[in-house]
């Protein structure tokens, strides 16, 4: 059974043992995807109240872009883990002679570059949260505005946890130049995401508060 199909309970006792995987990285996975689904629960509440009919058309399309991306990042809950038993077995190839280093070498940088893109794709589903957050957040279901803002938080914390990944991984990469890369892409999101989730609970305690 794939971890992203373990009930919560098994997958957080799976998580807690002593096994490397899952880690951080599905971890992060999992609450963006928390952050997706809460993006569409908001959205389909308010897109099937007659209260909200104004804008239930435009909720329903938020709604089905989260649903797409709630999929995506669950996908990668799995992927994260996969990713990282990779390096793993390619750290224990043998190097007994040097046909066998740079071929354990050459692994493990494959192996690292894919480390590498699977929390960006994480972080890149971030924004997309954060993107259909702030949609949402002057016209989703009044009742449901705090949920609005915890998606935003998961969206945050996730952004954050699967970029301490791409650091770690990308310091051991020898292609400084694809590493400088991700490291901009990194910063580029994490500079959005914190952006976007800071207006949205902004406008949440505005509203809430009052």
């Amino acid at each position: 059974m794939t971890l992203s199909a373990q009930p919560l309970r098994d997958f957080t006792h799976k998580l807690a043992s002593a096994d490397p995987t899952p880690g951080g990285g599905s971890v992060s996975a999992a609450v963006a995807a928390f952050g997706a689904g809460l993006v569409r629960m908001v959205a389909l509440l308010t897109s099937n109240s007659p209260k909200y009919r104004d804008v239930s058309e435009q909720c329903a399309t938020i709604a089905r872009k989260a649903e797409r991306l709630t999929d995506a990042l669950l996908e990668l809950v799995d992927e994260d883990a996969a990713s990282f038993d990779r390096v793993s077995d390619a750290y224990r190839l043998p190097k007994a002679t040097d046909s066998d280093k740079r071929a354990r070498s050459a692994q493990i940088q494959t192996a690292l570059e894919g480390a590498i893109a699977t929390p960006l794709r994480v972080i890149r589903g971030t924004r997309e949260i954060c993107d259909l957050a702030i949609e949402l957040v002057d016209i989703g279901n009044a009742n449901a505005l705090s949920d609005v803002g915890c998606a935003a938080l998961c969206a945050q914390a996730s952004s954050q946890g699967a970029a301490l990944n791409v650091q770690i991984n990308a310091a051991a990469l020898k292609d400084r130049e694809a590493a400088a890369r991700a490291n901009e892409e990194l910063n580029a999101a994490l500079a959005h995401v914190s952006l976007l989730a800071e207006v949205v609970l902004g406008k949440v305690r505005s509203r809430v508060e009052h």
